[in-house]
């Protein structure tokens, strides 16, 4: 059992060892989190992609319970993990989807709000189609919030760029960096 304090907010997780940061909540994503309220504090439909056991999908749906929020990930162990998380924290505005990517996510939905950690180990290509996939699925104005290590900051800042146009730094420490970017009008 991991317990998770954020923003005052505790919540308690299984967790499982072949998912990432089995023990605890790595700093990476409890920056990512934190950052959530300063940047889109309002979001209405929000997706984590690459969900895990669910702390950030799970955090998003407890913290706007009038929000829509979808957790995706193609691992069926973090899928079955992240539900339990959910129920086991109260949580009934989330559903958590197996999916590769927006393969099984509703196409009739867009996003005002898309989160990752995402999974580097896998190679750049597929985070790059999931910075690019996340632009076609964003609404006007929507934002997409990664975290990675901050020596892959030049590589995804790149493609941020590429993809939306611009991108900006949230937060930094010497280990993690949180990006995002904002969908607008071209």
């Amino acid at each position: 059992m991991v317990e998770v304090n954020v923003d005052g907010l505790d919540l308690k997780f299984e967790t499982l060892p072949d998912l990432f940061s089995p023990k605890k909540l790595d700093n990476g994503t409890r920056s990512l989190v934190e950052a959530i309220k300063d940047v889109k504090p309002d979001y209405q439909n929000a997706l984590d992609w690459g969900t895990g056991w669910g702390a950030i999908a799970i955090y998003m749906a407890k913290t706007q319970p009038s929000a829509n929020v979808v957790a995706v990930d193609s691992d069926i162990a973090a899928i079955k993990t992240a539900t339990a998380n959910a129920e086991q924290n109260g949580v009934t505005n989330l559903s958590v989807v197996l999916s590769h990517g927006f393969d099984e996510v509703d196409k009739d939905i867009k996003f005002d709000l898309i989160v990752s950690n995402p999974p580097t180990h896998r190679g750049r290509e597929v985070v790059e189609d999931m910075i690019a996939q996340s632009f076609e699925r964003l609404e006007e104005n929507g934002a997409i919030l990664i975290v990675v290590e901050a020596r892959l900051k030049p590589w995804i800042s790149k493609q941020l760029s590429r993809v939306f146009g611009d991108h900006k730094v949230i937060t930094r420490s010497n280990k993690h960096v949180v990006l995002m970017s904002t969908k607008v009008s071209q």
